[in-house]
């Protein structure tokens, strides 16, 4: 639990005001992603997005993904 209050400071998040943020983990690392924005468009981006894992619901959406391409969708939700 120290490790993850760590790096929440570390992305400045405390803990009286909390942004929203995703968060991968393992047994062995932790990522927290401090978030600006739930979508990009239409396409919701969760955790999973940040492993890779880019969901889309349909053929528009599948359309959005291929032509502004996954870092460009990560880049837009994530604070910089």
């Amino acid at each position: 639990m120290e490790i993850y209050r760590t790096l929440r400071h570390a992305v400045g998040l405390d803990t009286k005001q909390s942004g929203a943020y995703n968060l991968l983990a393992t047994r062995e690392w932790m990522l927290i992603v401090p978030r600006s924005q739930e979508k990009f468009q239409s396409i919701s981006v969760n955790s999973l997005g940040f492993a890779g894992a880019l969901l889309v619901r349909n053929a528009a959406e599948m359309e959005i993904l291929k032509a502004q391409g996954p870092m460009t969708i990560l880049k837009s939700v994530a604070l910089s």
